[in-house]
């Protein structure tokens, strides 16, 4: 039997219930932000990731999966969303300052668990050109309201990390003091520890919790601009009644991020999406000069953190008369009237457990010409009269 592939996933039943849910609230919730939809390819050139997000990064070294083409072209599947933006924002819209969004599948070779998979879906949105803090603002107040709407009692932790010569100095004194106190670090961490230090602030390990409270804060290193932007920042969000916490050991392990970072946090401690500003990415990618402010969204963990929506689908065409039904089908089609129906003709019986099933709220059986309301079980002769009152 051929099984499917290790750390994929079918998106099914339920989940994919969800799936569209936040699918369909995402992409209408943005676009009415003002924010362009844009697909970007799933194949990518493996030098746009090895600059972007650093060739000494875990997802570089291990994580990426890459292929040669038959052209001899080194491709990998893209492993994360903002560096296609960019890539494309320098290609088509160089000298325009963007509003993008994006929905869809990454891939990253690492240890399947909960809410991590080795094809996993990230929704995210990104602010592209001359940008300046309503830019930041609008990032985090944008979806800030999206992410409520799914998960109510989200937190967001916002922080800065200084431009990337601040990280760099932060970097080598972090690393001595790991080095000086490798003997309390998880195995995990200590191999983070020559290629990807700052990532040894993210973890959860609960080995790690004591010498990463007592580890240098960033802020120690911050240069004035940053920390005076940050302010401005903080009371923006403070005077528009946006709560948030300071959280100073909040980094970004991408090595392009630069002063604001910020993560949405739900009660359970699960982080559901983050991101921040990337000012020098397109420098470092040898595409020019702009600025980029985004965020990126975990699908799997939002799914994982929401219960499954009710059908929208009303209306049940139920019938075992295929002239009949094909008779009804026409009406409602020409009034635009949405509605589910079986998939064979099958004994009503089975039509109705299927109706039931799917949570409509209006069987039209089609044998009786009659509409019955499932909730209260009023039974009215069959017009599109009284489908259109429904309406």
């Amino acid at each position: 039997m051929i099984e499917q592939v290790k750390g994929t996933q079918n998106i099914s039943g339920n989940e994919s219930l969800k799936y569209l849910y936040i699918q369909k609230l995402f992409l209408n919730r943005f676009k009415n932000y003002g924010y362009e939809y844009l697909q970007t390819p799933l194949l990518e050139s493996k030098e746009l990731f090895d600059k972007s997000i650093g060739e000494s990064s875990e997802i570089v070294t291990k994580q990426m999966y890459e292929l040669t083409d038959k052209g001899g072209r080194d491709l990998v599947l893209r492993p994360e969303g903002t560096s296609s933006i960019v890539r494309y924002h320098a290609e088509f819209n160089k000298d325009m300052t963007s509003k993008y969004s994006y929905f869809g599948s990454m891939f990253r070779y690492e240890n399947p668990q909960k809410n991590r998979y080795r094809e996993f879906n990230q929704a995210g949105v990104e602010i592209v050109g001359v940008i300046d803090n309503y830019s930041d603002f609008q990032i985090i107040n944008d979806s800030l309201n999206f992410i409520k709407e799914l998960i109510p009692e989200t937190k967001l932790k916002i922080n800065t990390i200084g431009s990337i010569a601040d990280r760099k100095k932060y970097i080598k004194v972090l690393y001595n003091y790991f080095l000086n106190n490798k003997d309390q670090l998880s195995k995990e961490s200590e191999e983070k520890l020559e290629n990807n230090t700052l990532r040894i602030l993210d973890s959860n390990n609960p080995d790690d919790e004591q010498v990463i409270k007592k580890a240098p804060k960033i802020n120690e290193f911050i240069n004035t601009d940053s920390k005076n932007s940050f302010t401005s920042l903080l009371q923006i969000l403070g005077s528009s009644n946006i709560e948030f916490e300071i959280d100073e050991s909040l980094v970004r392990g991408l090595d392009y991020y630069n002063d604001l970072t910020f993560e949405f946090i739900t009660s359970e401690n699960v982080v559901v999406g983050g991101g921040g500003r990337y000012d020098n990415l397109a420098e470092i990618l040898s595409l020019g000069k702009f600025n980029g402010v985004g965020v990126a969204f975990g699908v799997e963990r939002i799914m994982n953190n929401i219960s499954v929506p009710d059908n929208f689908t009303k209306y049940y065409l139920l019938g075992t008369d295929i002239n009949k039904i094909t008779k009804y089908s026409k009406e409602l089609d020409k009034h635009n009237i949405s509605y589910s129906k079986p998939p064979r003709l099958s004994k009503e019986n089975s039509q109705f457990k299927e109706a039931k099933n799917q949570n409509v709220l209006y069987l039209i059986n089609t044998n009786e010409d009659t509409i019955k309301n499932l909730i209260t079980n009023e039974v009215e002769k069959f017009s599109i009269e009284v489908i259109l009152e429904h309406k």
